[in-house]
């Protein structure tokens, strides 16, 4: 609840707060290894696939809304994401600012093979 409280504050004079989806790209599912030993490539090193959950944290611990738009593509042509964080209890907020992102960006297009 005081995370929250914080949250609103922030609220007061901004629509929405932007943020990462992820700390990677979209990557390759792999299901092969258990949870716990999953492992994805960064630049920086591989990190732990539970490393995910750090970024949308920020939403889920205080139940404000969020929502991921598409913000284009990497080199390889695989989707990146950006994440919207909108006001407790103000779940369209966020859909309506990824849906202006949309129309300034193009909206999402699937990677090549993807079609």
């Amino acid at each position: 609840m005081a995370a929250r409280a914080i949250w609103q504050q922030y609220f007061r004079t901004h629509d929405a707060f932007l943020l990462p989806t992820a700390f990677v790209a979209a990557f390759p599912h792999d299901h092969t290894q258990g949870l716990d030993n999953r492992r994805l490539a960064t630049p920086g090193g591989r990190r732990q696939y539970q490393d995910l959950l750090f970024w949308i944290s920020f939403a889920t611990l205080t139940g404000l809304p969020a929502t991921t738009a598409p913000v284009g593509l990497t080199r390889d042509g695989l989707p990146v994401g950006i994440q919207i964080i909108g006001p407790f209890l103000e779940d369209a907020t966020p859909i309506d600012v990824a849906g202006k992102l949309a129309d300034v960006l193009g909206g999402f297009a699937p990677p090549k093979g993807f079609e």
